[in-house]
């Protein structure tokens, strides 16, 4: 009598679909670091670079501190600027958080609990870490910047928010794109997403004040 050949169990069931969900995110892995060998190879400038040293040195999260108490001037924002807020120890680099300014007193910015929404700009001021920034750019780029964001007011946040599509945004990435999308690229390395301190080394930005600096 001949002897049935040997079962390939694993390939059958459950077993299978945990194989084919195993090569699928292989696959993806494989295609995001081909398309990103750059990042890899190149500029340590990248966030992949800040993420993986705060992690050696167990920094994760959006990080922890005592607020401030230092007085700083913020009347001389204009519609456009960027407001970078950070604690210590975060996994992004030395900022947390970032705003857009839209004027009043405001800043449209991104959370978990509200998505992009616009908040009271004073609350920046109880960060550990503040910097302010401005956009070289002529009043009229700024006012469709701040227009384009105004008008995604209410959508959804993600906090690792890659750049492509309109779905899902973070505080960095609907900054970033609205001045993209008039000609200002704020990532000249091309990352994979945007860290707020990647917007203050943009080549674009000038740095009005950054605490401990008496610039502004």
């Amino acid at each position: 009598m001949l002897k049935e050949p040997p079962r390939l169990n694993f390939l059958r069931g459950p077993s299978l679909r945990v194989w084919i969900f195993t090569l699928i995110f292989i696959g993806l892995f494989i295609m995001i670091i081909t398309d990103n060998l750059h990042l890899i190879t190149g500029s340590r400038q990248s966030v992949i670079y800040t993420y993986a040293d705060s992690f050696m040195k167990g920094e994760i999260g959006s990080g922890y501190g005592p607020a401030s108490n230092e007085k700083v001037s913020l009347t001389g924002l204009e519609p456009g600027d960027i407001v970078l807020g950070g604690w210590t120890n975060c996994a992004y680099g030395r900022y947390s958080h970032a705003g857009m300014y839209v004027g009043n007193n405001q800043v449209l910015e991104g959370y978990v609990d509200y998505g992009l929404s616009v908040q009271e700009l004073s609350h920046y001021l109880g960060y550990t870490r503040l910097c302010l920034l401005r956009v070289e750019a002529s009043p009229a780029i700024k006012e469709k910047a701040v227009a384009y964001a105004l008008a995604h007011k209410g959508e959804m946040f993600y906090p690792v928010a890659f750049k492509q599509g309109e779905r899902f945004w973070n505080c960095t990435k609907i900054i970033w794109e609205a001045y993209r999308i008039q000609g200002i690229n704020l990532d000249k390395i091309n990352d994979l997403w945007i860290a707020p301190e990647s917007l203050q080394a943009s080549s674009d930005i000038k740095i009005l004040y950054e605490k401990g600096s008496p610039n502004f």
